[in-house]
């Protein structure tokens, strides 16, 4: 499924589709290059579970818990290669993950089962192409 979006209130709201259709469990892949419009995504999605406060990558961190129904871990691997040791396996059967520059988890998971986002400029606007998420 493809959409064109053309803001980032198009973004946000493509988001909150999104997250009416994830539960525990489920491994959201999201690629893209640097402002593509991830993060936007993970805030749009956090907000239709009912997150309010700031959402910002977290890319020093690692991860990011989010206390939503069902909760949500924002993990941002942009900095390492593999992301064997970093304990995001603990999160996979209990929370939402939602992971941005996903090749580091080649190690852990087969990414090819995995949801996927795939967002790439067009002009002015994104491209995002969803793959194993229903709406």
């Amino acid at each position: 499924m493809e959409f064109f979006i053309r803001d980032e209130q198009a973004m946000l709201e493509l988001g909150n589709r999104i997250s009416k259709s994830l539960h525990r469990g489920d491994l959201v892949l999201l690629e893209g290059h640097l402002g593509a419009g991830k993060t936007t995504l993970v805030r749009g999605i956090l907000h239709g579970l009912g997150w309010r406060e700031p959402v910002r990558s977290p890319t020093y961190n690692l991860f990011a818990p989010y206390d939503t129904d069902p909760p949500v871990l924002h993990a941002d691997f942009y900095r390492i290669s593999d992301a064997q040791g970093t304990g995001i396996e603990d999160y996979f059967d209990t929370h939402v993950c939602l992971v941005e520059w996903p090749d580091a988890l080649r190690s852990l998971v087969d990414l090819t089962l995995s949801a996927r986002v795939e967002i790439t400029t067009e002009g002015t606007g994104r491209r995002v192409r969803l793959s194993n998420i229903l709406l």
